[in-house]
């Protein structure tokens, strides 16, 4: 029994075959010709795949991204003022939907109290000027007492100081009345076309300065004021050094709108040291890690005919302008009081304005039209 279940598992399973003993080389007689032997097949090479799509779709993410980079941050040359930033299509006017042209935003500061509800005074009256494609930029100042022809809301136009166009044309209904008739106000007494407003005020200001981490400035002469007060109510004395300083945004707001001791001249010129110490700040790369800070400060401080996407374009603009070419000029170079008005009124002389605005805005024709449309209007010395 036992044999005949071996003998069944041994059919199922048979032992394999032994390997058969190497066969001896063959042996030749002498002068025989040699027995050819066979060779292996020569490996071809393996075919290597082609990328060149994928890599110039990398190449292209690659370049955009650079490009849409250093639009909004142009990479510093070291050792030198240049900065460079990668050409992108269709430009910033595409990218920020701003003019293709040179163009001018209005920067109008108001100086409100907390307990008003109504219109405000005009504090600061700012033309920014960009030239998207030669990066150059300026900043004019036009005194907030200097006389023009104001229009009214029922399409006339008196005589009076720029400042007073705001309060006039002021709106509960439309928030955009007042700003677009300091704007006509602008156009029909120097022919600066304005594409845009922003306004705000001294308490959005200090918002915005504290969310860009503060401001540095170089403070040519100490002054102050011991009694300075935001509101009216608190008073928090005000002392500036002269030289290199660092002003959080409660002090670069007072800095600018210090009256004792000083002319509305000087606030010009400190505003602008401001407005320049921020651009300066925000062409720092470190300034992007405050874009969120800055992004929710901007939303409650500002008020603007001009997108977020536009308004960022501004200032990615702003920050390719080299430091050399960003000019500053003020009005209130070309004004001088007005002797025979009761109020204290400042007019622009035509000469001098039209020096100024060419200089600034690199256009003789506009110095030219500013100074034509003075005369016209009648509010020159």
């Amino acid at each position: 029994m036992d044999d005949i279940e071996a003998y069944g598992q041994l059919a199922e399973h048979p032992f394999p075959n032994p390997p058969s003993p190497a066969a001896p080389p063959a042996r030749r007689s002498r002068g025989a010709a040699p027995v050819p032997q066979p060779v292996a097949a020569p490996l071809l090479p393996k075919r290597r795949r082609s990328h060149w799509l994928r890599n110039i779709v990398l190449l292209a993410v690659a370049y955009v991204s650079l490009a849409l980079f250093t639009m909004v941050q142009p990479i510093a040359v070291p050792f030198t003022g240049v900065k460079l930033a990668v050409p992108f299509p269709g430009g910033p006017s595409l990218v920020f939907g701003l003019p293709d042209r040179p163009y001018n935003v209005l920067v109008i500061g108001l100086d409100r109290r907390p307990s008003e509800t109504g219109p405000s005074r005009t504090d600061t009256v700012l033309v920014v000027h960009i030239d998207p494609h030669a990066h150059t930029a300026a900043f004019l100042s036009i005194p907030r007492d200097a006389l023009m022809e104001v229009p009214m809301p029922d399409g006339s136009y008196t005589n009076d100081r720029i400042n007073t166009a705001y309060v006039y044309n002021w709106s509960a209904k439309d928030g955009s009345a007042a700003p677009k008739a300091l704007m006509r106000t602008i156009e029909h007494n120097l022919g600066i076309t304005i594409d845009h407003y922003l306004t705000w005020d001294q308490y959005g200001a200090e918002k915005m300065i504290d969310a860009m981490g503060g401001v540095d400035i170089d403070n040519p002469r100490a002054f102050g004021q011991a009694d300075y007060s935001d509101d009216d109510v608190h008073v928090v004395p005000q002392q500036f050094a002269q030289g290199k300083l660092h002003l959080d945004g409660y002090q670069a707001v007072a800095y600018g709108r210090i009256r004792q001791g000083s002319t509305d001249f000087d606030r010009i010129q400190r505003q602008q040291r401001v407005a320049s110490g921020l651009i300066a700040k925000a062409s720092n790369p470190l300034s992007l890690l405050r874009v969120p800070a800055l992004l929710k400060a901007y939303r409650g401080a500002i008020d603007t005919d001009m997108s977020l996407r536009q308004s960022a374009g501004v200032l990615a603009m702003l920050k390719r302008v080299p430091d050399g070419d960003l000019k500053t000029k003020s009005l209130g170079d070309a004004a001088v009081s007005c002797t025979s008005c009761s109020a204290s009124i400042q007019l622009l002389d035509p000469a001098k304005t039209e020096a100024i605005i060419a200089e600034a805005f690199g256009d003789k024709r506009a110095g030219a039209r500013a100074a034509e449309l003075l005369a016209a209007a009648g509010v020159t010395p």
